[in-house]
């Protein structure tokens, strides 16, 4: 990723409005950060991020990202099983 000096202005600007985790969200391959949308194909976007993941807040945020996760998968198991008895019901 080439180090350019407008992507650090960027993300000094972000940094710069105190960001917490209530601010920052992901969607559709983006990750929102103080109303600054942010692309995952982009690679000024990039860049970005990888400056702003040097605050803490943003680790905060994907870490709370990555328990949501595992939350909804474990949500997700529950009732792939119970689909499976139901299923499983009907066919005896």
């Amino acid at each position: 990723m080439p180090y350019q000096d407008k992507n650090l202005q960027r993300a000094l600007a972000i940094l710069a409005t105190h960001p917490d985790e209530r601010d920052i969200a992901f969607q559709a391959g983006c990750v929102l950060v103080a109303k600054q949308k942010l692309s995952l194909q982009d690679e000024d976007d990039l860049e970005v991020l990888s400056i702003l993941m040097t605050d803490k807040e943003h680790g905060f945020a994907v870490t709370r990202v990555e328990e949501t996760a595992r939350e909804l998968r474990e949500m997700q198991v529950i009732w792939m099983d119970a689909a499976n008895v139901l299923k499983l019901d009907a066919a005896a």
